[in-house]
């Protein structure tokens, strides 16, 4: 009897490498790893929380438009109106000055018409002023625009008079 259990067990032990299990039947050892997901709803339109991403981040501190510059060279007085031959100036207070930075500064007519464009490599520098000579522009009004690399960043419109027509406020 002992043969017959031992001669069972042999050939049980022997038969067992020779089984495949199929594909379906196989079980993983593995351990799995949860994960969470959230659904978001495709249309946000009634969502009551309010998260803002800024579209644009302030890289100017200050600007000031104006023809009385102090001893740093820079606009000490802001004005919006200014008479024929007097210079009109426009200085920039940067919050950063990367490397490469480009700032400028676009004066047009009331037409659109570009009347100068004076460019400056900031070279690390914070602070920089731009002047435009009104001798050779006739009275009316002007605009100007700040740029900060290829971004404006302000924008002002000012009045040229001519030089015996100083209006009284």
């Amino acid at each position: 009897m002992r043969r017959l259990i031992v001669g069972c067990l042999l050939s049980a032990v022997c038969c067992l490498p020779s089984c495949k299990k199929s594909p379906e039947t196989i079980t993983s050892t593995k351990t799995t790893t949860n994960v969470h997901t959230t659904v978001i709803p495709e249309d946000v339109g009634k969502k009551k929380e309010k998260d803002f991403i800024p579209l644009s981040v302030e890289v100017v501190e200050r600007s000031v438009l104006g023809t009385r510059l102090g001893p740093d060279g820079n606009v000490a007085e802001s004005q919006e109106t200014f008479t024929r031959g007097q210079p009109v100036s426009v200085s920039m207070w940067l919050k950063t000055s990367p490397a490469g930075l480009q700032t400028s500064v676009k004066f047009t007519d009331a037409k659109g018409k570009q009347v100068d464009w004076p460019k400056k490599d900031m070279h690390g520098s914070k602070n920089v002023t731009f002047t435009l000579d009104t001798s050779h522009l006739e009275p009316g009004k002007y605009h100007v625009q700040c740029f900060w690399g290829m971004n404006i960043e302000r924008e002002y419109d000012f009045t040229i008079e001519a030089a015996g027509s100083k209006k009284k406020r």
